[in-house]
């Protein structure tokens, strides 16, 4: 970098003022040199926005042609600088500021280097702070909880030994260094209803001789019960038409938030076909009920949801159609259910979201979109599972949809299923996986959390069927199994022999449930989504307080 002077002119460039003159008569001409350099702590004094320098800023200068002591000349705020005597004349001068300088605080320097003349202005860094943020960590239906606090400072701690003292969080804390900016914090023997708090107390030292001035506190309060969905948090129920699934709504209407009926198809041109019934309609809207109905790729045909992607009319037309059914029926929106969709069709599936979205949001409807969670190492998969990527659960950009999304219900089922060997429907650690690495992007109270009401009953000759509770337990009893529940998976399981061939039966119950629902509240999730209606153990709504 080069700042040209040129005799008797003056200018402008990037920020700094060059003034450039002759001494007056009788007196020796001052050198004329271009500045090639103005650095303070190694930042450009040319920088822009203007450079934030330490309490006890060095200066540093070079220039095109060598200068003796007497041709150098600095002010500070308008006090002048003692120049270090040079015996030779030099290109580069070297200058510790006066310090240490208020924090935060904002200075003028004016440098003469022979005829050149420049003035610009620096701010000392701040007081160091912190960020913190907090979530629950680990919470049991035995009432015992935890926290997880990431602290990032504004600038590299001195020393995080030092630090970690000025640290305080109730608790049994344990500390861990990322780096000199960051400590991550894990605290345990917390209990349901206790206020968690992260405090530091003024006086850490930065690596820049700066420190933190004033105290901070964060603190999260835990939940006095994490087993069951209490009002606030949303209770999504999945409807299909059946006699199961209409008196077990007819029943429990007072504690469904949002009902999404199974009713819509889109075809390939935008348009759609459906089978709504009236009768939930008016029940629903009479409960106060939001009526969010889906709409899915018909027949779950990866051709027809290519088609209708990859053509913005189709897309368009799709999105006015359903504004149009919603307005007819007096819908709250709708939730797009799109299965089978190419991982490559991915930024289509986001646009057809924010195409929704553009139409919906102007009509006042809420948009959703149902999608199916994924793991670390999914895209590294191999053999069936790398095709289950591939044609199911790759094609979701999470936060790519909740950017233009309501919120998103994660499918958190099916944890095994037709591409993988016989297991839990939804094992606990498995949706804790799958929560943690699909919400990256996403805010938490955009997400819902799947959870199933079925059984998984898998036979040694490759088959897998799947129905509600009453029916697991009526094929366990017939064949003389007790489910016992799974201690990793915290779900029932029960293996039985029938007509010749195993069979490992898994089931959900009111119990394996309710030892899920704390993941709803570590992860600070909207609520519920739960497939189906009709399936459930009859204890299931011991979980869902009343809504109204």
């Amino acid at each position: 970098m080069r700042l040209p002077v040129y005799l008797g002119a003056g200018s402008v460039m990037a920020g700094l003022l060059l003034l450039v003159g002759f001494l007056g008569p009788g007196l020796s001409p001052m050198p004329m040199v271009d500045v090639q350099a103005m650095t303070v702590d190694g930042t450009p004094l040319l920088s822009h926005p203007m450079p934030q320098v330490s309490l006890r800023p060095s200066l540093t200068v070079t220039v095109s042609h060598g200068l003796t002591s007497g041709q150098w000349a600095f002010t500070l705020d308008g006090r002048p600088l003692t120049i270090p005597y040079v015996g030779r004349a030099t290109r580069e001068l070297r200058l510790t500021l006066p310090g240490p300088m208020p924090m935060g605080s904002i200075h003028r320097l004016v440098m003469r280097a022979g005829v050149s003349q420049i003035a610009a202005t620096f701010a000392v860094v701040p007081p160091l702070t912190a960020t913190v943020s907090m979530h629950l960590y680990h919470l049991t239906t035995a009432g015992t909880a935890g926290i997880e606090a990431s602290l990032h400072f504004t600038r590299p701690v001195a020393d995080p030994k030092q630090a970690q003292q000025y640290v305080q969080v109730n608790g049994n804390p344990s500390f861990s260094w990322r780096d000199a900016q960051n400590l991550d914090v894990v605290s345990t023997g917390l209990h349901l209803s206790d206020v968690a708090q992260v405090s530091i107390r003024p006086g850490i030292r930065a690596a820049d001789g700066s420190w933190s001035e004033k105290g901070q506190q964060v603190s999260l309060v835990i939940p006095s019960t994490v087993t069951q969905v209490v009002p606030g948090k949303m209770v999504q129920m999945y409807y299909v038409n059946t006699d199961d699934g209409h008196a077990s709504l007819f029943t429990h209407l007072n504690q469904i938030d949002v009902l999404s009926p199974m009713w819509y198809e889109a075809n390939a041109d935008g348009s759609i076909t459906g089978s709504a019934r009236r009768d939930v309609i008016d029940a629903a809207h009479a409960a106060g009920i939001a009526l969010i109905p889906l709409v899915q790729n018909k027949d779950v045909d990866a051709g027809v949801v290519h088609a209708l992607l990859a053509d913005p009319a189709h897309r368009a037309a799709l999105a006015q159609n359903l504004v149009n059914e919603a307005r007819t029926y007096g819908y709250a929106g709708f939730q797009l259910d799109m299965e089978q969709v190419p991982w490559t069709d991915r930024d289509l599936l986001t646009a057809l979201v924010q195409d929704c979205a553009n139409a919906f949001h102007p009509a006042g409807l809420n948009l959703s979109i149902a999608v199916i969670p994924r793991l670390p190492g999914d895209d590294h998969a191999t053999g069936a599972l790398l095709d289950y990527v591939h044609q199911w659960s790759g094609a979701y950009d999470f936060a790519g949809l909740a950017r233009w999304a309501d919120f998103l219900s994660f499918m958190t089922y099916d944890e095994h299923n037709g591409v993988t060997p016989p297991g839990s429907v939804s094992g606990t650690p498995w949706m804790r996986a799958a929560l943690e690495y699909s919400l990256q992007g996403v805010p938490p109270e955009k997400a819902t959390m799947g959870l199933p009401t079925y059984y998984h009953d898998w036979g040694s000759d490759g088959s897998l069927s799947s129905s509600s509770y009453a029916d697991a337990m009526s094929l366990a009893q017939q064949f003389g199994g007790t489910p016992a529940v799974d201690p990793v998976e915290q779900e029932l399981h029960v293996g039985y022999n029938a007509f010749g061939v195993h069979y490992e039966l898994w089931i959900e119950s009111t119990d394996t449930l309710r030892q899920k629902l704390p993941l709803m509240y570590e992860e600070g999730l909207k609520g519920i989504s739960v497939w189906r209606l009709g399936f459930e153990d009859p204890s299931f709504w011991s979980l869902i307080p009343p809504r109204r």
